[in-house]
């Protein structure tokens, strides 16, 4: 009998977990498609099919969906890079492929990552609560310390005289925004296959990365 309860208790668990994750995705559509200002907690019912009430049972406001979205689009970055970090490489050849990984995630997670350009920019302009400027200052902290595994590759490689690099930060931030303009430029088409998508950030990355090599 335990053993059953404590199986229906994680089977309700998931499918809690299951539901705020699709309504996660839903909003980053919708963030994408109306930007954060138009788009409705109706809209994000909508595109889930679902009533407004179910959205509301995991989240109390547009701006905690924005604030969930923001933090997993934030995750989807580091685990793209991950696996690069654990290479044993020379640092210029780690840096191409962390630009590479980063590239193809933006591709592979579009309403995601051009939902945070549109919402970070409205906050800053915009007024939030106390509580939400916390969020936000938080999620700036996850970013500021997403970008702070690309300046130690780079130290790492002026160190090993492998990239010519003057000044660590603005060449940090040249690549973040060469790399996170792409969600402005790049257009999902049907078809479009794996491939394609792996040649755009290769030639993204090795564009942004050999003006550093020596």
């Amino acid at each position: 009998m335990v053993d059953n309860m404590q199986a229906e208790r994680s089977d309700t668990q998931t499918q809690k977990g299951d539901s705020r994750q699709q309504i996660i995705d839903a909003a980053a559509q919708c963030f994408m498609h109306k930007g954060l200002d138009k788009a409705t907690m109706d809209d994000i019912a909508d595109v889930l099919d679902a009533t407004k009430g179910r959205v509301y049972h995991h989240f109390r406001s547009k701006n905690a969906i924005y604030f969930a979205v923001h933090r997993q689009a934030m995750q989807y970055c580091f685990d793209a890079v991950a696996p690069v970090l654990a290479l044993s490489v020379a640092c210029d050849k780690k840096l191409e492929a962390m630009a590479t990984a980063h590239a193809r995630v933006m591709m592979d997670t579009l309403p995601y990552q051009r939902s945070i350009r549109l919402g970070v920019e409205i906050y800053l302009r915009g007024s939030t609560t106390e509580d939400e400027r916390a969020v936000l200052t938080e999620l700036i902290g996850l970013r500021n310390d997403y970008e702070d595994l690309y300046r130690d590759v780079l130290r790492a490689g002026v160190a090993q005289g492998v990239l010519r690099v003057p000044n660590i930060e603005i060449a940090s931030r040249a690549i973040m925004g060469a790399l996170n303009g792409l969600v402005d430029w790049y257009r999902v088409r049907p078809e479009q296959t794996d491939a394609d998508r792996d040649m755009i950030a290769q030639t993204l990355a090795k564009a942004v990365v050999n003006g550093m090599t020596v």
